[in-house]
């Protein structure tokens, strides 16, 4: 038996070893998981993951595919006999050619940066009108603006409509085109009398040469409105349908729809903000105005493709949309007004060239478009663009806003009226003074010192697009044969390959190039962070390989993409900016107030990549308002009913949104595994 005091000195020891843990030991669990999560918190935050990835982003125009084909027919054109060169041929020069013929490339590539002389040296001092954005927005605006300067507040686009100034009094004027076909549109009837119209083109193009000018930060077609898909279609990213399900007067329920942005409002409406947090309930006759808004610019768009002459590729496709879920109450083969059907499985799947592929069932159903179409976007891009400089419209480029503010009152009265309402500085600290101003840029150039109500009022989304090695007859997205009979009579047409896509929360979209070699170009995604390469093609590789199976092994030509601004409610942002006015009111009493605005800050941003057509609806609407065009002020309705939120999350709107995606992504894929799982509240 071991006595108590052998006993002692080992409990003593064991004891002191309890009450007194050593120096050395490990912090514990928790405290090492809130360092964690503290330092994650901190670098994903919106302010530094935008420094980490703002020179890291994958999207070059020049590795897209479009800016590929531009390069090509660039370099056809310094090759053939017509001389004529596209805006931006002296960026796709190639610095390694042969001594032979670099003497007259040169020479091309130096009239073209001649022709980009029209940077911050020679930023005019005052302006009536500047626009910032040199994307779809912007250059549909400054054209808008410059058709009813110059033809008595009209810009619709029709021939005789509309009185084009000559080709040959534009300096910088460098269309793809020859000039005899200004003769030929010009021996068309007018409505208006020529003789008194042509003889003042010069003293009008004088005064829109002085009163709009358009700034952009890198060169045009070099953003988003460059590189997007070219699905040319009407209408919103939010369906009609959906909206009119969200509205007050919607008697089924009760107005009543919980999506996400119905729930943002609803957070919102209890968070006191500098912003309009309570604006009023939309009805469906607003809605319903505004998609006719959108067909109206679809007919605009066509006609101004077809009246200034812009060769962008453009086609009559059609557009198929195939659903991953269970059909509803649709029927099958239901047509609509405006021509478009519902589709059954197997009609779906075999309009997109998966009939044969296997895996036939992912697509349940599906609706047809006939009035879509596709487009080149660069080249319409740069169409635009010379169209405006037709008007002469001066553009400048590589001229980024770095500050807008309203301009100190002058000391002496005298020159009061000489000065403009705003003050905006450029990169290199130059300024200029204007009456108003037009923000039509995208989600990576908006900074607080120019609108923090647009700054934070959307989430940048990033989304990637790949072209395929040359597929020829291998490629499953092909054109097709429709037998039309009419009088008894029946005649095969082709018709293009349609424009594609799906309602994945990633929504995959693809289409065909319309071309001999038969790529496909397919774009998915939808990330809150840029990405490596390879992990873009590794993503881009499985969502092709879920759509068409045999092309597990296809080789990508092209990978490019770029963010999208994104506002909670996934509308467009269109209206006026009123931090910048002198007013104290509110929107709501703003629109109902008569007064004349003769100056303003104006904005059309956050398309949520799905801004062919409304891009063209805001540029007509934003110059009616800033032309004060009597009973033509629809802009209200964007400024009142979805105007900027008041809250997207900052500064965790990036992680916020990237949560909120993944488990919408997650739903998704237990759906098509068959997994059972509860409805989620609709993101639109």
């Amino acid at each position: 038996m071991i006595s108590s005091t052998a006993r002692r000195p080992a409990l003593q020891v064991k004891r002191f070893f309890a009450a007194k843990p050593p120096p050395t030991a490990t912090p514990n669990l928790s405290t090492a998981a809130a360092i964690s999560v503290a330092c994650s918190l901190f670098f994903l935050s919106d302010p530094i993951s935008s420094a980490i990835f703002a020179n890291h982003d994958n999207d070059d125009v020049n590795n897209s595919y479009w800016a590929k084909e531009l390069e090509h027919e660039v370099t056809g054109q310094q090759k053939s006999s017509t001389g004529s060169r596209l805006r931006n041929a002296h960026k796709f020069c190639n610095a390694d050619q042969s001594s032979s013929s670099k003497q007259s490339d040169d020479t091309t590539c130096a009239d073209n940066d001649n022709r980009q002389s029209n940077t911050v040296e020679n930023l005019p001092q005052q302006a009536r009108i500047v626009i910032v954005g040199g994307g779809f927005a912007g250059l549909h605006t400054a054209l808008a603006l410059a058709e009813k300067m110059s033809n008595n507040g009209s810009d619709k686009v029709e021939y005789g409509s509309v009185i084009l100034p000559p080709e040959k009094e534009c300096n910088q004027m460098q269309l793809r085109r020859s000039t005899s076909s200004w003769y030929q549109w010009l021996t068309r009837p007018f409505i208006t009398s020529k003789s008194s119209t042509i003889n003042n083109h010069h003293n009008r193009n004088s005064n829109i040469n002085s009163e709009i000018i358009l700034l952009e930060a890198n060169q045009i077609g070099a953003g988003s409105s460059g590189r997007a898909k070219g699905l040319v279609v009407p209408g919103f990213q939010v369906p009609l349908e959906d909206l009119e399900e969200g509205a007050v007067d919607n008697g089924g329920s009760n107005g009543t729809h919980w999506t996400v942005p119905s729930l943002l409002y609803k957070f919102q409406s209890i968070i006191p903000s500098q912003n309009e947090s309570n604006h009023p309930r939309y009805t469906k006759d607003v809605v319903q105005e505004m998609y006719k808004l959108s067909y109206i610019a679809l007919d605009r768009l066509r006609s101004i493709v077809d009246l200034y002459k812009i060769d962008c590729d453009w086609v009559e496709s059609g557009a198929v949309e195939g659903s991953i879920h269970a059909m509803e109450d649709e029927e099958e083969g239901e047509e609509e007004s405006d021509g478009c059907r519902i589709l059954g499985r197997d009609e779906v799947n075999e309009m997109m060239g998966r009939s044969s592929s296997g895996g036939s069932d992912l697509y349940q159903w599906g609706e047809y478009d006939p009035g879509c179409a596709a487009v080149n976007p660069l080249k319409l891009t740069i169409g635009l663009a010379d169209a405006l400089e037709r008007w002469g419209v001066r553009i400048y480029e590589q001229t980024k806003l770095t500050r807008l503010e309203k301009t100190p009152a002058a000391a002496d009265e005298s020159l009061k009226d000489s000065r403009g309402k705003y003050t905006l500085t450029t990169n290199d600290g130059s300024t200029i003074q204007c009456d108003h101003v037009v923000l039509c840029t995208g989600a990576d150039t908006l900074s607080s010192d120019i609108s923090r109500r647009l700054k934070q009022s959307f989430v940048p989304i990033y989304t990637w697009m790949a072209a395929t090695e040359p597929l020829y007859e291998e490629c499953p997205l092909k054109d097709r044969i429709i037998n039309i009979c009419d009088n008894q009579k029946c005649q095969q047409i082709k018709h293009p390959a349609p424009m594609c896509g799906d309602d994945h929360i990633s929504l995959n979209y693809w289409r065909h190039n319309n071309k001999d070699e038969g790529r496909l170009l397919f774009g998915s995604l939808a990330d809150t962070f840029s990405l490596p390469c390879w992990l873009i093609s590794w993503r881009l590789r499985n969502a092709v390989k879920e759509v068409y199976p045999q092309l597990e092994n296809v080789r990508f030509d092209h990978i490019w993409g770029g963010k999208l601004a994104f506002a909670p409610n996934s509308m467009p942002l269109i209206g006026r900016d009123t931090d910048y006015d002198d007013t104290t009111s509110t929107a709501k009493e703003e629109s109902q107030s008569s007064k004349n605005f003769s100056s303003g800050v104006w904005y059309a941003t956050g398309f949520a990549g799905h801004g062919i057509v409304p891009t063209a609806m805001a540029g007509s609407v934003l110059a009616n308002a800033i032309l004060e065009i009597p009973d033509q002020q629809q802009w209200q309705l964007f400024q009142t009913y979805f105007p900027p939120s008041s809250f997207n999350g900052y500064p965790y709107s990036r992680l916020g949104a990237g949560m909120v995606l993944s488990i919408y992504n997650m739903w998704d894929w237990a759906g098509k595994k068959g997994i059972p799982l509860p409805a989620l509240p609709k993101l639109w």
